[in-house]
């Protein structure tokens, strides 16, 4: 894997951190998308510390030149045999009482933002095929919550678009997949009752890199294309 270039997008987050340092110990070397740089910055010492090339973008995903500026930058990077899409936001209101601002930036970034790097990045992906572009979803692609309207549709929105996706490029080489976690031990999930009382019951961000892992290494007769990951343990 050593000619293989990830890019994990949300890299500042728990779990594209863990994403990435997962992809630098399976040899790959990483570019690192997110809007926070300290926290990249932080990502990028594990990803080096595995010994690998790292390389850190404050980019704002729901800006479209950013985004086109920055995988422009990405060519000379190597070979870009994988794309993870784990940027997101998170929005706890009830409908009618929701913030319509809030609830524009969880579309946004959820949603509209990873449709805009999908076409910006696609072409290099099919350039480098076989390879790899996940999506990280949620529970809540496949099943509605209250107080999560906003977040709900944008998660659904995802698992469309990732099989739609999927259906442009599968003879082309490209798998693509969507990985929709339960709770995890990060962010939003820690303010939830399972969060604050058992929180070593819940997946860890660990668990959601192994995942894009046993994506981006199946064999290219075949696609993971859904991948549910849920505590072992019932959260409580």
């Amino acid at each position: 894997m050593s000619e293989s270039h990830a890019l994990v997008i949300g890299a500042s987050s728990e779990i594209g951190r863990a994403i990435a340092h997962e992809m630098a110990l399976w040899g790959m070397s990483v570019s690192l998308w997110g809007r926070d740089q300290g926290r990249l910055r932080q990502t990028a010492t594990l990803c080096r510390e595995a010994g690998r090339r790292c390389y850190v973008d404050v980019v704002d995903v729901t800006d479209a030149a950013a985004v086109r500026d920055a995988a422009e930058g990405l060519a000379d990077r190597g070979r870009l045999s994988l794309v993870v899409y784990a940027a997101g936001v998170f929005d706890w209101a009830p409908a009618d009482r929701a913030d319509p601002a809030a609830w524009r930036q969880v579309i946004d970034v959820n949603l509209t933002a990873a449709a805009t790097v999908t076409t910006r990045l696609l072409p290099a992906l099919i350039s480098a095929a076989p390879s790899s572009l996940v999506y990280i979803g949620s529970g809540a692609a496949h099943r509605a919550f209250a107080n999560n309207a906003a977040y709900v549709a944008s998660k659904f929105g995802l698992a469309g678009l990732a099989e739609a996706v999927f259906l442009d490029v599968r003879d082309r080489d490209v798998k693509v997949s969507l990985i929709s976690p339960g709770l995890v031990a990060a962010g939003a999930s820690l303010a939830t009752t399972a969060g604050q009382n058992r929180p070593h019951e819940l997946l860890a961000p660990a668990d959601v890199a192994a995942a894009v892992r046993f994506v981006a290494s199946f064999p290219v007769r075949g696609c993971p294309t859904h991948i549910q990951l849920q505590p072992q343990r019932t959260p409580q």
